[in-house]
């Protein structure tokens, strides 16, 4: 019985670069949709949903633009800078699964590249923010994302470079594992707020 169980995994699993590779793609694609589920649609929470657009809503599209165009430029009282100072340092954080994650997509990780890919990501979503009021585009968000890009590619250089092919086989195959189920998590929540965005869309785009 574990020698079979040992064939499955060899067959399905092998601890290889080529495995690596299509499950850092795999991990990549699944963590970018929940990237946007939680930038964008705002964890699905029509609460959320609601209180942005009734921000933006009587917003013109310049005022949109010009809102958030000076980087870390924390308005309003103290309690609300610190909150807005928390939220730039976790900004940071949230990008740097995707800057582990693309480093094994490369047969030669290459920080520029994750970086530009970080940073056309973040733009699309800022983007989206931008046209269907589901949430502010700040300039401080690019350089917070591409910022927590780097801060991936040192966790790779410091830590997952060092481990061999087959335990970062295992740690990505778990890692998309825990993603896949975030997927469908979000699915279901924005399926919940279908109604609610699908509103605001329809009032914006």
């Amino acid at each position: 019985m574990k020698e079979k169980l040992k064939n499955i995994r060899e067959k399905y699993l092998p601890y290889d670069e080529k495995t690596l590779c299509r499950l850092a793609r795999i991990a990549s694609v699944t963590f970018s949709i929940i990237l946007i589920w939680a930038l964008v649609f705002k964890l699905g929470s029509e609460i959320l949903l609601i209180r942005i657009y009734t921000n933006w809503k009587d917003a013109t599209f310049e005022e949109r633009i010009l809102w958030d165009l000076i980087p870390f430029n924390y308005r309003g009282e103290d309690y609300w800078i610190m909150r807005q100072i928390i939220d730039t340092v976790l900004n940071c954080f949230v990008f740097a699964p995707l800057g582990v994650m693309l480093c094994y997509v490369f047969k030669k990780p290459n920080v520029w590249l994750n970086a530009a890919i970080c940073l056309g990501f973040s733009v699309c979503v800022e983007l989206i923010q931008l046209f269907t009021v589901l949430g502010n585009p700040a300039t401080e968000d690019l350089i917070t994302n591409v910022a927590g890009c780097f801060i991936g590619y040192a966790f790779y250089i410091l830590i997952f470079k060092r481990l061999s092919v087959k335990k970062n086989v295992q740690i990505c195959a778990i890692t998309n594992v825990f993603l896949v189920f975030g997927v469908i998590f979000a699915i279901v929540t924005m399926a919940i707020a279908s109604e609610t965005i699908i509103g605001i869309l329809s009032k914006t785009l």
